[in-house]
């Protein structure tokens, strides 16, 4: 809404109201953005550029140049997970639904974890949160799903053959 609006008619008519009022309307319109700024940054998911580094330092998680903003954001959650005993609840956080799968050999006390992530940086985070959230006596085995023989045995050898076999084995 104007703040024009809010004067009465007879005072819209003139011109010093008028600039008056652009120039507060500046300033209320910056102090909307950056109050919903303020909001947004309350909460890793829509946090921006201030509110991820703010976080970061609370953590004492320093950033390179390098790493994207969904990364630093994908390794925020995962830190703040590691507290839970749940790991499907940690692995339900932090990826999406469906991606990822978990076996746990009672036997040999393994638990093998694998994630539908495409890249190995986000493995180290998920490894980490979950080293630290599972009894000392389980050995964790984290890894990204590859395609699998079965998958791509529904193609023709000419389907594939522009891939290497690092492109077919990351498909996912």
């Amino acid at each position: 809404m104007e703040l024009i609006e809010y004067l009465p008619e007879y005072m819209r008519e003139y011109k010093e109201m008028k600039e008056i009022i652009m120039s507060e309307e500046q300033e209320f319109r910056g102090l909307r953005e950056e109050s919903s700024s303020c909001v947004n940054n309350f909460f890793i998911e829509t946090a921006d550029e201030k509110g991820i580094k703010r976080f970061e330092n609370m953590l004492g998680i320093a950033s390179g140049d390098d790493e994207s903003l969904d990364y630093r954001r994908f390794r925020l959650k995962a830190k703040f997970t590691q507290g839970r005993a749940n790991i499907a609840g940690i692995l339900d956080s932090i990826l999406p639904e469906g991606g990822w799968n978990a076996e746990y050999d009672s036997g040999s006390y393994k638990l093998k974890v694998t994630l539908d992530l495409e890249n190995k940086k986000y493995l180290e985070e998920v490894n980490e949160a979950l080293d630290k959230a599972i009894p000392a006596n389980i050995e964790l085995e984290c890894s990204i799903f590859h395609t699998t023989h079965r998958i791509l045995s529904k193609y023709r050898h000419s389907q594939l053959a522009d891939y290497s076999h690092l492109g077919l084995q990351n498909i996912v």
